[in-house]
């Protein structure tokens, strides 16, 4: 009993193996959503800039972008972007950004940082998608 219950879990073993490797390459290493989508911001007075360097072979969906708290979403103004539409097998023809994007926006007065919420989604070329990423603004800021 025991050695067939061994024989079954390395089955199990060497099948989840092959999957994997039949998914990505093995020399492909998929980054931390942190080293894909590179992320800064500054603020000056009222005027917040946010910045993403994204690396080689990810790009970022343009409809995940958000900035909001609690109470308020946040309307943003695209500077600069490497923007083209691509054929996602889930979401049909989407826009997605490439290389580098910076968006800014424009804080209410007295309004507090640390309650502003980051949201974005992006994928490797591979096919890994990455989770809704949800960053405080205040830890983004410079």
């Amino acid at each position: 009993m025991f050695k067939a219950l061994n024989i079954i879990l390395a089955a199990i073993l060497i099948a989840q193996a092959s999957y994997a490797n039949a998914f990505l390459d093995q020399d492909e290493v998929i980054l931390n959503a942190s080293e894909a989508f590179a992320i800064s911001g500054f603020k000056k007075n009222n005027i917040v800039d946010i910045s993403w360097s994204i690396k080689d072979g990810y790009y970022m969906y343009k409809k995940s972008f958000k900035l909001s708290d609690p109470n308020n979403i946040y309307n943003f103004k695209i500077l600069s972007s490497n923007e083209s539409t691509f054929s996602d097998e889930y979401f049909g023809n989407t826009q997605i950004f490439k290389g580098q994007l910076s968006l800014r926006f424009e804080l209410e007065k007295d309004l507090n940082i640390d309650s502003i919420l980051v949201y974005f989604q992006g994928c490797s070329e591979s096919g890994f998608c990455y989770p809704l990423q949800k960053l405080k603004l205040s830890d983004i800021i410079l």
